[in-house]
């Protein structure tokens, strides 16, 4: 099987959503008739690039390549980028997006969903609720509380500066705390945007509310200032990753001691490819995984690897994953309810089960 074309499609979502502006869609396909789809979410004004790369730089050197020798094309991408210091960033998502369209394609060809390739099948996925929205602390609370009504028994809030100060932050935790009970899973992300000594100052003042975790509490490349936070963090965990990419950076969160857990994200870190190669590291150091965002990939990680805590869900009222659930067609996951909180049935169908929806494709396609 040899890979003859790969296109790279623009798709602009309606009403200036700002979380997802631009979703790059990429398709390969096959002498052998088997055509693997992939996508990145574009940050702002990212689009045209990450299309040029796949375009320009990654697609004519694929031509010609086994897409099911996922390794071998990943190094080969990889180095048409390297040596000019230019392998990190948008290059990694232009990576990605190609990366998973050849995982698709491996699916397919053998009528498995790439959970199965991976060894392993668990029925039944956890989950925890991105319950992120930016809004005042009752109005979360009561989102967040029917959140849990649903079934949740972990969600995760946001206390990013830019959006609120540190106080702010503290009123959300406050808020949603006592909204959901002492019973429910409390997470909160601040997008590395704190430094050190804010991170462990608000660490003791939620010590009343019992955080879970604190995400990103400083900069993806603070790793000194990571460790120093999760020194100082008593009960609750400290997770990151989701902004850092390849195995040397993340080996270096784990073996200074800056988390205790990791959260790689397959569209930042360059494909499928290379986040088995996280994950394989982190579970030989006993790390457990959490990916961040992308559900409809991760869910296949998850269910086909024995190291994933949780993936992340985004319910249908969240604007972060509004305009990708409505451009990808096809059934929304099946969910179960149980004493772990809302698990998702792993998927079945061959590949990552990718397909577009051709009305809001053809409506949001970027012609320009």
């Amino acid at each position: 099987m040899k890979i003859t074309e790969v296109t790279a499609r623009r798709y602009r979502g309606e009403g200036g959503n700002p979380y997802s502006a631009e979703m790059v869609v990429v398709e390969v396909a096959t002498d052998a008739g088997v055509t693997g789809m992939g996508f990145a979410n574009a940050p702002p004004r990212m689009g045209p690039i990450i299309a040029q790369f796949i375009e320009h730089v990654f697609g004519p050197a694929a031509l010609d390549a086994d897409p099911r020798l996922t390794t071998d094309l990943w190094q080969r991408l990889q180095g048409e980028t390297v040596p000019r210091r230019g392998g990190d960033g948008i290059a990694r998502y232009a990576l990605a997006a190609l990366d998973m369209a050849c995982w698709d394609i491996r699916g397919k060809a053998t009528g498995l969903p790439v959970s199965a390739l991976l060894g392993g099948q668990r029925r039944l996925v956890p989950t925890y609720a991105n319950c992120a929205h930016h809004m005042a602390p009752d109005a979360l609370a009561e989102r967040a509380a029917s959140y849990v009504a649903m079934g949740h028994r972990a969600l995760k809030i946001r206390g990013t500066r830019g959006y609120v100060t540190p106080r702010e932050a503290t009123e959300r935790v406050r808020a949603v705390r006592e909204a959901v009970g002492p019973d429910v899973k409390l997470m909160v992300d601040v997008n590395g945007s704190w430094d050190v000594d804010t991170a462990i100052q608000q660490l003791k003042a939620w010590e009343p509310y019992d955080v879970y975790w604190l995400e990103e509490p400083v900069p993806p490349h603070d790793i000194p200032g990571y460790a120093r936070v999760r020194a100082r963090a008593g009960r609750t965990y400290i997770v990151g990753g989701e902004q850092n990419v390849g195995l040397s950076e993340f080996r270096a969160l784990v073996e200074q001691g800056g988390v205790d857990m990791v959260q790689p994200n397959v569209m930042i870190t360059g494909g499928i490819t290379d986040w088995l190669r996280i994950h394989a590291y982190a579970t030989s150091m006993n790390v457990p995984v959490s990916p961040w965002d992308l559900q409809n990939v991760h869910i296949h990680l998850a269910a086909g690897l024995p190291n994933v805590r949780w993936i992340e869900y985004f319910m249908a009222d969240n604007a972060l994953l509004e305009f990708q659930t409505r451009l990808f067609a096809g059934a929304p996951f099946k969910e179960e309810v149980d004493e772990i909180g809302i698990q998702l049935v792993a998927p079945t169908a061959p590949g990552l089960g990718l397909a577009l929806d051709a009305e809001v494709a053809e409506r949001s396609l970027v012609t320009d």
